[in-house]
């Protein structure tokens, strides 16, 4: 490295790690004051929000593929994806269900489902059965 490159290279560190310092500084007094509220929103991931009503997604049961832990479902809109109704697979969250429960699915059984969206796929990590219709 040139002796003039130095002093340029010195000086863009600085300003990397005084941008740095304070963003930190800002988001420090962005964080809230109640000392539990801060361990509880740093223990949990952005990533992972509580599941609300909205969340639960109506469906029916148009195949059921145990060997690769998959359902075919008629879904209507999945509100927090974005995603229209529509018919389409979707893996099981491992350990969802066992092969028992698995093989009691059958086709055209009515449920409701929570879709989320992990490492690019789309993921039933809640299933339960629909409520009953009048």
């Amino acid at each position: 490295m040139t002796r003039n490159a130095t002093p340029l290279l010195v000086a863009l560190i600085t300003t990397v790690l005084a941008a740095t310092s304070a963003f930190a500084q800002a988001q420090e007094h962005a964080m809230p004051q109640d000392p539990h509220a801060h361990h509880a929103a740093a223990a949990e991931p952005a990533s992972e929000v509580a599941p609300a009503a909205v969340d639960w997604t109506p469906a029916e049961v148009r195949r059921v593929d145990a060997a690769q832990q998959k359902l075919t479902l008629k879904h209507g809109d999945i509100r927090h994806l974005d995603m229209p109704g529509m018919t389409m697979a979707f893996r099981l969250k491992p350990g969802l269900l066992s092969a028992e429960q698995l093989a009691a699915l059958k086709v055209g059984d009515r449920i409701e489902a929570r879709i989320e969206q992990q490492q690019g796929q789309l993921v039933i990590v809640e299933l339960r059965q629909a409520a009953a219709s009048n």
